[in-house]
Formats: C-alpha cells, sequence, structure tokens
C-alpha cells in the first residue's frame, strides 16, 4: 500500500533535517581539524622559538662573563671546543687575531691615490661576480618575506676598497682601491643574498671618494657624507630597521680567512663605534649577529671591536639606528669565491635574526 502524501512529507522533511545535521557535522569537525593544526604549528614554533632564544641568551651570558671554555657540552650550539683558551675552536686552530690594535682598519689614503685606478683583472673579477648564485633552494625561512618592504640598508663608508688577487702589479694593501671593482660588489651580493631568504634589502653602492672630491673633502669626510645618505635613506622608508656599513679588513690572509668545510670563507669582524649615548643597544645587536654566527658557522666570526673617538670615528653613523653595525667582510688578500661564501652565510644569519629575533 502507498503512503499518503501527508506521511510522504513527513519522511521528507525527516530526511532533510537529518541531511541539514550531518552538514553542520562536517562543518563542525573541518573547523575543529583545522583550529587543532593551526594550534600544533603555533605552539611547535613558539617552543622552537623559546628554545632557540634561551640558547642564545645562554651563551651570550657565558660569552660576557668569560667562561666559554667551561660551557656545557650542548649539541649544535657551538660544535666542539676543544681548548678555547688555545684557539682552537670546532677542531680548527684560528690565527692569532689581535683586536686591541686601534689602527689596524684604519688606513687613511690620500685622496689622490684613491682617485687613481690601478691596472686590474677587470674581465676576471666581472666574470666572476656574475657567476656568483644564491643556492636555487633555501632550506630554511623559505616562506619568509617582508612583501616588498625594503628592512635593511647596506651602504659603504669606504667604497672604493677592493682585493689585491686581482690586481696586476702590486700587492701592498694600501694599494688596494679601485673605483668599479670593490667592496661594493660584495653589498650586492649580501644583498642578493638576503632577497633570496625573503628580506628586502636596499642596496647603496654610491661611490663615496667621488662624491668627496666633487665636494672638495678628503678622506675623513667619509663617514660623513655616507650619513647624509643613511638618514636621508631612513627619512624616505620608515621601514628600515637595520643599517650595515660594509667593508673588508686591511689585513692580510692568515688574520681573514678560515676553511671550513674544505672551502675558504672570508672571516667577518663587526665595528661598533663607542663615542655616542646609545651605544649599548647598537652593541646588543651586534652580540646578538656574532653569537648567532657562532652557533651556525663556529670561527668564521672574529668578535666585535669596540673603537671610541680616540681610535677613529668613533660613532661611524651608528646613532642612527641600535640595529647599525660595521661589518668588515674578509680582508685585502680574499677571493670572489672566498667573499661569496661569507655573504651566503651572513645572510643565512641576519634573516634569522630578523625573523626570530624579539622586535
Amino acid at each position: 500500500m502507498f503512503p499518503t502524501l501527508n506521511e510522504y512529507n513527513k519522511k521528507n522533511k525527516k530526511e532533510k533535517a537529518l541531511l541539514i545535521l550531518l552538514y553542520i557535522a562536517t562543518i563542525l569537525f573541518v573547523i575543529w581539524l583545522l583550529t587543532v593544526l593551526f594550534l600544533t604549528f603555533f605552539f611547535s614554533r613558539e617552543e622552537i622559538k623559546e628554545n632557540s632564544l634561551l640558547d642564545k641568551m645562554y651563551f651570550i651570558s657565558d660569552f660576557k662573563m668569560g667562561s666559554l671554555k667551561d660551557l656545557p657540552d650542548i649539541p649544535n650550539l657551538l660544535g666542539k671546543i676543544n681548548d678555547s683558551s688555545d684557539g682552537i675552536f670546532n677542531g680548527i686552530k684560528e690565527p692569532e687575531i689581535r683586536l686591541d690594535q686601534p689602527d689596524r682598519d684604519e688606513f687613511k689614503p690620500a685622496m689622490k691615490d684613491l682617485l687613481k685606478d690601478r691596472s686590474f683583472d677587470r674581465e676576471s673579477f666581472d666574470a666572476i661576480f656574475e657567476n656568483m648564485k644564491s643556492p636555487k633552494t633555501i632550506p630554511k625561512d623559505s616562506l619568509h618575506s617582508t612583501f616588498g618592504k625594503d628592512v635593511i640598508y647596506i651602504y659603504h663608508s669606504h667604497s672604493r676598497e677592493s682585493f689585491l688577487p686581482y690586481f696586476k702589479d702590486t700587492d701592498k694593501p694600501e694599494d688596494a682601491y679601485h673605483s668599479k671593482a670593490n667592496i661594493t660588489l660584495v653589498g650586492e651580493m649580501l644583498g642578493r643574498a638576503l632577497e633570496k631568504r625573503g628580506v628586502g634589502t636596499k642596496v647603496d653602492s654610491t661611490d663615496i671618494v667621488q662624491e668627496l672630491d666633487m665636494r672638495g673633502l678628503d678622506f675623513n669626510s667619509s663617514y660623513k657624507l655616507s650619513g647624509e645618505r643613511v638618514r636621508s635613506a631612513r627619512a624616505e622608508n620608515k621601514d628600515l630597521e637595520i643599517f650595515l656599513d660594509v667593508h673588508r679588513d686591511s689585513l692580510r690572509k692568515d688574520s681573514t680567512t678560515v676553511e671550513m668545510n674544505g672551502e675558504g670563507y672570508a672571516r667577518l669582524l663587526f665595528v661598533v663605534g663607542t663615542g655616542h649615548e646609545s651605544y649599548a643597544k647598537n652593541l646588543s645587536f651586534t652580540e646578538g649577529i656574532h653569537q648567532l654566527l657562532a652557533t651556525q658557522y663556529p670561527g668564521l666570526s672574529k668578535g666585535i671591536m669596540t673603537k671610541d673617538s680616540s681610535q677613529g670615528n668613533g660613532v661611524y653613523n651608528q646613532d642612527i639606528s641600535p640595529s647599525s653595525v660595521i661589518v668588515e667582510i674578509g680582508g685585502v688578500d680574499n677571493t670572489i669565491e672566498e667573499l661569496h661564501r661569507t655573504t651566503e652565510a651572513l645572510a643565512d644569519v641576519l634573516s634569522d635574526y630578523y625573523w626570530h629575533s624579539e622586535k
């Protein structure tokens, strides 16, 4: 016997109600699942960040107290320290580095020498530089991005500092200056490496020496001119946070090179000026970068040199921002290959610092 119309309608309404309940239950389940996945991801990242910061704080505290050799055996923190008092770090015997030589990175060449371009293997230099590419895949922080905002500013107060392996007629550090093939290309490499890691970077390759000559000024006014450009850049772009004045050291290769994994790297040295009231903030920023380098690339950073006004400029435009520092990448004898490896390593650490440090 067929059901009546009234019975059919009741059955149909019941089935619709069950179907609606099923849809609602499905939607609630999906929302619950997404919430669980999000919370799991969020708290995992916070835990990783917290552990990283704790490790960094622990190391900085011991570093300031001079107790490196008393650190416990913490995996992946600093590698194996055999005997820090003998300069053996991660199994590498480091050359003796003296950070107490006030004038060692303060060559003051005459303007006539800076404006004179010596014989230079420009074709070879350019070919090597153009072939330098950042890795196609960046294993960490690849999903990060500043979305078109420039947050790091790279500039060069001593823009014509160059590298002796590419000169044809001299091997003297005081001759290592060139108008085209110079430290500004290293700044470009660093900027490109940071961009690959999602960190928007502005590289200022202005020829400060040419600007000095046009204004009738000498080498002593280099930081004044570069400071004008930094202040102008910051006024135009409020997103800029980190300011790096990139140089190369004047020391020879045994003091500016380290071998890691069978390859040569140009060593890093940071210079913080103490000739202004807020230098402690610059020092804290620099310590954070240095300690990350010590963790990820043991032996690459030689450390932090502090210099007051009696030892040089003393301020180095670092009063402009608490996240400002001079970075000396390699020295007069380093090759482009060594400099490139170091810019990649430094970009790794700077991107880590930018994405994971406390703001």
